[in-house]
């Protein structure tokens, strides 16, 4: 099926083209590179149609901006070069670049400075056409974040304009499903996690709008002991996924068996996954009024050491107590 034709489709617009943004700059952009060229470039390409191709790349599941983040601000930028490049390497479209180089060696620290490392890739007709017809295969087989098109579109819509949600709306929208896999653990397990920790995480990691996070040093390592493994699922098992932004490395704590779970999870899975994980915690989420220990307990498990650089468990503990004044209240 021809770009033009794959740009029709309600879906692929639906992707591509945030419904305030009710203008076709993109598609003038899409006509001019079909009539006057066959690639596009960092320094080429238009503002629309770079917005139009980062929904795309973030919808498939890649990372938009160099240090990780799934950003959509219209800049061709190190970052956007990285996720067509790896999605080149990994469909076979590239003839200039190789798993080696997007795997530079790095550590977390040199990871956004050595991203030059990767060269400048060329957004060919042959790519957008391979991204456009994944994407529908995916929505067609429910291979999607979410594993629902409508609530993927949603969290890229959100994401895009970045929407995000008050602790109102978490409840509203994740606390039914919060306290179903509290009860769940409880009932098989007999251990009990209150589910304002688990929506705290939500807020705390995420705000309800789901934006995964790549680290490109996870790659780099996971390349080198596992140098056999399907790019796709290393470059998963690298990135903070789900709404509680549980690193793919962790998949099989949360009970899956492959990364790419974490981020095609139904919503009702990926509340559940933090209540899984939080279950090595259940000397402190178990409290109905945890103390400062307890926060730091928590923090430190689920931050990392590093924790109270930037006051995650203050943080932690406000969204705690704001969830249950308003369950109570509610």
């Amino acid at each position: 099926m021809s770009l033009m034709k794959l740009s029709t489709d309600l879906h692929i617009k639906r992707i591509i083209s945030h419904p305030l943004d009710d203008n076709d700059d993109w598609r003038e952009d899409l006509e001019q590179f079909l009539s006057g060229g066959t690639q596009l470039t960092r320094h080429s390409a238009g503002e629309s149609a770079i917005i139009a191709v980062q929904r795309l790349l973030i919808f498939l599941g890649y990372s938009t901006a160099s240090a990780g983040g799934f950003l959509v601000d219209g800049d061709f930028g190190r970052g956007t070069n990285r996720g067509i490049a790896q999605f080149q390497v990994e469909h076979g479209l590239s003839q200039k670049i190789d798993r080696a180089t997007l795997c530079y060696p790095c550590q977390w620290n040199t990871a956004s400075k050595l991203i030059e490392k990767i060269p400048d890739a060329t957004l060919t007709v042959a790519t957008l056409e391979r991204m456009a017809m994944l994407a529908l295969e995916r929505c067609a087989t429910g291979h999607v974040m979410t594993g629902n098109f409508d609530d993927a579109i949603f969290h890229l819509n959100a994401l895009h304009k970045r929407q995000f949600l008050n602790s109102r709306e978490i409840i509203q929208r994740y606390g039914a499903h919060a306290q179903a896999a509290c009860e769940k653990i409880k009932n098989s397990e007999n251990i009990s996690i209150r589910t304002e920790w688990v929506l705290a995480i939500i807020k705390q990691e995420t705000s309800g709008v789901i934006r995964p996070r790549f680290e490109q040093h996870y790659l780099s390592r996971l390349n080198v002991s596992h140098p056999g493994e399907n790019l796709e699922e290393l470059r998963m098992r690298s990135m903070s996924l789900g709404l509680g932004q549980i690193m793919g490395e962790n998949y099989a704590a949360v009970g899956v068996t492959r990364a790419t779970q974490l981020f095609t999870a139904p919503i009702a899975e990926q509340v559940a996954f933090i209540a899984r994980f939080l279950k090595r915690k259940s000397a402190e989420v178990g409290k109905k009024n945890p103390t400062d220990e307890d926060f730091r307990a928590v923090a430190r498990f689920y931050n990392g050491s590093g924790y109270e650089a930037h006051r995650y468990h203050e943080t932690l503990a406000r969204w705690f107590r704001e969830f249950r004044q308003l369950n109570v209240a509610g």
